[in-house]
């Protein structure tokens, strides 16, 4: 009777590991696919905002009579602009509404015209999985969706547990990133000065 029980018990927890193998396979397989479609979709609203946006013309910061920024609507989605990082070729579309989105950056808060703008973004792959490469002096490209292109380079990197506006705020800088770590839940903040 024991050995029985034992035979039964043990068939038992075998088919519970398989099915918890083919459950985290199919875990795995799904965040895979979300990432792969992901990619996909930001560089179509890249290649469609870069296809809408006028001409890229340089620019520098400076403080408008209305320093709100316009945003172009794809597919229901409001972007600001687009941010770039040509030393890891990271080209990325910027959404004009922040909670709207984690697949992209999104602007936190600030406008790029009188040098108060925060764009947040997470380390999935796709958006700035390479941000632990990240060094002082890189170049930041910042093209709003009238063509103005701002030019930037990182003056500074420094990690946070968490990303308010006290953390945020702690150096003044024309542009500010922060990157979430999705696996550690860390913030690296980096700064920018612009680029005359």
């Amino acid at each position: 009777m024991k050995q029985e029980s034992a035979v039964v018990i043990r068939k038992i927890c075998i088919w519970v590991g398989v099915c918890l193998l083919i459950v985290a396979m199919a875990t795995l397989a799904l965040w895979r696919w979300n990432i792969d479609r992901s990619e996909k979709r930001s560089q179509y609203y890249v290649d469609t905002l870069q296809a809408l946006i006028p001409q890229p013309q340089n620019a520098v910061p400076e403080e408008r009579r209305d320093n709100t920024m316009s945003v172009l609507s794809v597919d229901g989605t409001d972007f600001a602009g687009v941010i770039e990082l040509p030393r890891y070729e990271s080209v990325l579309p910027v959404c004009a509404d922040w909670g709207r989105t984690s697949q992209y950056p999104c602007r936190f808060s600030g406008s790029i015209y009188n040098s108060t703008m925060q764009i947040g973004a997470t380390t999935q792959k796709g958006q700035y999985d390479f941000y632990r490469e990240l060094s002082v002096g890189d170049q930041v490209i910042y093209t709003d969706v009238e063509g103005n292109r701002y030019t930037f380079s990182i003056t500074s990197l420094r990690y946070e547990k968490h990303a308010d506006q006290a953390a945020l705020q702690r150096e003044e800088a024309p542009l500010t990133l922060f990157v979430k770590n999705i696996y550690s839940f860390e913030y690296l903040i980096v700064s920018c000065n612009a680029l005359y």
